[in-house]
C-alpha cells in the first residue's frame, strides 16, 4: 500500500535521503531518533511534505490525491486540533471530511477510554489528552486505510495508552498498512511486525554490545572509510548510491579482509543471497527483521560462521 523509491525529502532540521522501502497491510516501524527522518517520512507519506527526489505511492496513487487523501491519517506528536470547537465537533467535522458516516463520539472515544473528553473544549485538553483525541479519530475512523502514528506510546493519556497496542494490531488485522516511528527499539518490539532501522536506531540496537565506528553516506565513501577504520563487521545495503553492495562488497575483500560483511537489505529474493554470498559476504538480514535478528547475526559471523535471515534462508532449501 505504500513504497518508496530512492526518497528524499528535507524539512529543516530533519532530513531524510535515499529511501526504498514498501510496506503493505500490517502493522511495521520505523526505528530511529527524529533526526533521522522518521517523523519527516510520515509527513512524506501523508502528502504533509514535499519530496526533494524519489517516487511515492500510497493506496495506489500519490498521498495528495483526492480519492487516496481522505484514506490517511497521520498522527504526530503535537496533533493540529481545532481550538475553536468541542471534542465531539472535531470528529464530526472529521467525519465529515473524510466521507464517512457519523457515529457517537462517545462511542469513538471509549475505544480508548477516553469519552469524557467528548464535551470538552478542545483548547481545554492537555497535550496527552489531544493526542489521544487525535489517535481516536485515527484508529476508529472506517476510512482510513493508511496509518501513521508518530511514538504511539510516548506523551499519550495514560488512559489511552492501555489500549492503543491492541488497537493499531487490529486496524493491521483488518487489512490497514500501519506504520510507526519510534525511538524505542523495545517499543518497536512491542508493536511491530517488522521494523526499518534508521541510523539511530541500528545504533541502538548495538550499543550494548558492539562500538559503532563510522558511517557513510555511500558505497564509494565505503571504501575509503573501510580501510582507515578497520572495523570487525561492516554492515551495509544492496541499494547504496554510487556504488551498490554486491560490488563494495567484492572490494571490501581485498581492501579488509579481516572484515566481516553483513548485508542488512530490504531484497528478499534468494538470487541476491546468493551474489553476496559469491561476492564475499559472511550474513544477510532483511531490514524487516533486523530487529530481531542483527545482534545475533553479528555474534555468528563474528565467530566464523555463516547467518542467513531464517525468512529467506527457508526458500533458498525448499
Amino acid at each position: 500500500m505504500i513504497s518508496l523509491e530512492a526518497v528524499a525529502a528535507r524539512h529543516a532540521p530533519l532530513s531524510r535521503s535515499k529511501l526504498t522501502v514498501g510496506w503493505a497491510a500490517g502493522l511495521h516501524s520505523l526505528v530511529g531518533t527524529p533526526a533521522d527522518g522518521g517523523p519527516l517520512l510520515l509527513a512524506v507519506v501523508a502528502g504533509r511534505e514535499r519530496l526533494k527526489a524519489g517516487a511515492l505511492r500510497v493506496l495506489g496513487g500519490a498521498p495528495g490525491d483526492a480519492t487516496v487523501r481522505t484514506q490517511i491519517a497521520l498522527v504526530p506528536r503535537a496533533p493540529p486540533l481545532p481550538e475553536a470547537m468541542r471534542t465531539h465537533e472535531f470528529l464530526e467535522l472529521a467525519a465529515t471530511l473524510r466521507g464517512e458516516a457519523q457515529r457517537p463520539a462517545t462511542a469513538r472515544l471509549a475505544a480508548l477510554g477516553i469519552e469524557s473528553l467528548a464535551a470538552r473544549p478542545v483548547r481545554t485538553l492537555s497535550h496527552e489528552e489531544a493526542r489521544a483525541v487525535a489517535l481516536a479519530e485515527a484508529l476508529t475512523s472506517t476510512r482510513v486505510r493508511v496509518l501513521l502514528v508518530d511514538e504511539p506510546l510516548v506523551e499519550i493519556d495514560p488512559r489511552a495508552a492501555a489500549h492503543v497496542a491492541r488497537l493499531l494490531r487490529a486496524r493491521a488485522g483488518d487489512g490497514c498498512t500501519v506504520l510507526i516511528a519510534t525511538a524505542s527499539v523495545r517499543d518497536a518490539g512491542e508493536l511491530a511486525d517488522d521494523h526499518t532501522l534508521l541510523l539511530e536506531g541500528f545504533r541502538k540496537l548495538l550499543e550494548d554490545e558492539y562500538e559503532l565506528v563510522g558511517t557513510v553516506e555511500n558505497g564509494r565513501d565505503l571504501l575509503i572509510a573501510a580501510p582507515k577504520l578497520r572495523p570487525d563487521a561492516i554492515l551495509l545495503d544492496i541499494s547504496m548510491p554510487l556504488l551498490n553492495g554486491i560490488d563494495a562488497t567484492c572490494r571490501l575483500r581485498a581492501l579488509v579482509p579481516k572484515s566481516k560483511i553483513l548485508i542488512v537489505t530490504m531484497h528478499a529474493d534468494p538470487d541476491y543471497v546468493a551474489e553476496a554470498f559469491r561476492a564475499g559476504a559472511s550474513g544477510y538480514v532483511l531490514k524487516r527483521s533486523a530487529a530481531s535478528e542483527l545482534v545475533r547475526a553479528i555474534r555468528e559471523v563474528l565467530a566464523g560462521r555463516t547467518y542467513i535471515t531464517p525468512l529467506i534462508a527457508g526458500e533458498m532449501l525448499d
